[in-house]
């Protein structure tokens, strides 16, 4: 899957890894979002006392954990993550726990094909030799247009839902 479908699976829960990672059992996942009050602060082990002490010497004491991504690697180390363009670009994401099947592998397939052959088309749409098709022609050929772009989303639907995905 893409990596907008790995943030899709991360903000449902879900742990996701890349194939072209090397080391096997390493995942990511997008940190619970949660409010840490002024109860918590001065126990928690991964702040340093300097930190706590300014924190605690605030109007309203707390720390809000909001939108961030973990790396977790096999030997329990946690660090924080923020992808590279090679990961923003890969499509060989995956949920942990999910393999990908001989059917979703053959829609991607089918999904890339469909997507050169749209831009391929798209391209045509927009040059002047598509000014020279006649009026019906160049309906026709919106249409087909439209209908790719809707057989892509059904392609998409189909492989989020083998994947587990709600989107």
């Amino acid at each position: 899957m893409d990596f907008g479908n790995a943030i899709l699976a991360m903000t449902q829960g879900r742990a996701v890894y890349r194939d072209g990672w090397n080391g096997s059992g390493m995942f990511i996942v997008k940190q619970v979002p949660a409010k840490i009050g002024m109860e918590i602060i001065p126990t928690m082990q991964s702040l340093p006392q300097q930190a706590k002490d300014i924190i605690m010497a605030r109007e309203d004491p707390h720390i809000d954990y909001t939108n961030q991504m973990l790396i977790i690697l096999p030997n329990g180390i946690a660090n924080s993550w923020s992808p590279s363009s090679s990961d923003v670009f890969a499509d060989d994401w995956h949920v942990v726990g999910l393999k990908e099947t001989e059917i979703t592998q053959k829609l991607r397939e089918e999904e890339r094909d469909l997507y050169c052959k749209k831009e391929r088309l798209g391209e045509f749409i927009g040059s002047d030799k598509f000014n020279d098709a006649s009026d019906k022609q160049k309906g026709l050929l919106k249409k087909q247009y439209d209908l790719m772009c809707e057989y892509g989303r059904v392609l998409t639907q189909r492989i989020n839902d083998l994947e587990g995905n709600e989107a």
